[in-house]
């Protein structure tokens, strides 16, 4: 077990509408059948089955729970592994969803970092209940890859602020895409944005320089705490074509200034 930060996510136990992978009728990871997150019409994602030594995943982040033959999807949060041993999960599931899982019944899991999906089958092989509800699960053979993001992302620095139902947050915008950005922010524990969750949907203000300017709705991807700073990755809702334009003639100069 670790005792690092832990990263903050929906409540263990809590459903997870939308969160990557197959719905929640499906009984597979993707490549296994299904293609996966949602994705836009002829931009077809390419699905890698590879080793389980290829998994990349870290205490405190997230990881959703599919029991596919129950149409019941929740959220966890890891909380300790060992490699080709176990996967330590914290998650608050209903007796009646565990009572289904023991012998040996499948679940699959899904784990997103840095714009790439993990999709894998697990077992449960134990849990407890004192100090916190805590699922043993097998390490996986085997995952199914899916990348999410096609556009190029390019680290920068700028200052930048969030506002919403935690209210107004500075934060450091750290990466751009077309697609996307990561912000980090310095947060304790009278921080409104510690509560932040996976799905939240904030407005993103940042400035770029010049007359560019973001002012955009955000969805959190990846939330994650590291000793005071927050680490939040964010997918644009529907950027504005304004907003594309300008940020894709950013993105061109940046590219550009770099390759020089």
């Amino acid at each position: 077990m670790s005792d690092e930060p832990s990263a903050k996510i929906p409540p263990p136990g809590s459903p997870v509408p939308g969160a990557p992978g197959p719905a929640a009728a499906s009984a597979d990871a993707p490549g296994l059948g299904q293609t996966g997150p949602k994705q836009k019409r002829n931009e077809p994602r390419r699905v890698e089955r590879l080793s389980g030594a290829h998994l990349e995943i870290s205490i405190g982040e997230p990881l959703s729970l599919d029991f596919p033959t129950q149409g019941k999807k929740y959220a966890g949060k890891v909380v300790g592994y060992e490699p080709y041993a176990f996967i330590a999960v914290m998650a608050r599931l209903p007796k009646e969803v565990l009572d289904h899982t023991v012998g040996g019944a499948g679940i699959v899991a899904h784990h997103v970092v840095d714009g790439v999906v993990f999709g894998f089958r697990v077992e449960l092989l134990n849990r407890i209940t004192n100090p916190a509800p805590i699922l043993f699960l097998s390490f996986p053979e085997t995952v199914d890859r899916i990348a999410l993001r096609h556009d190029p992302r390019l680290n920068v620095n700028l200052p930048g602020k969030i506002n919403g139902k935690y209210g107004e947050q500075a934060v450091l915008v750290q990466d751009l895409t077309l697609t996307g950005c990561q912000l980090s922010a310095r947060v304790d524990l009278k921080t409104p944005l510690r509560e932040a969750q996976v799905n939240d949907r904030l407005m993103l203000q940042c400035e770029m320089g010049g007359n560019l300017r973001i002012v955009e709705p955000i969805e959190l991807r990846r939330v994650v705490t590291e000793k005071g700073l927050l680490r939040l990755g964010a997918q644009f809702v529907e950027l504005s074509p304004g907003a594309q334009e300008q940020l894709q003639a950013y993105l061109g100069d940046l590219m550009r200034f770099m390759e020089h």
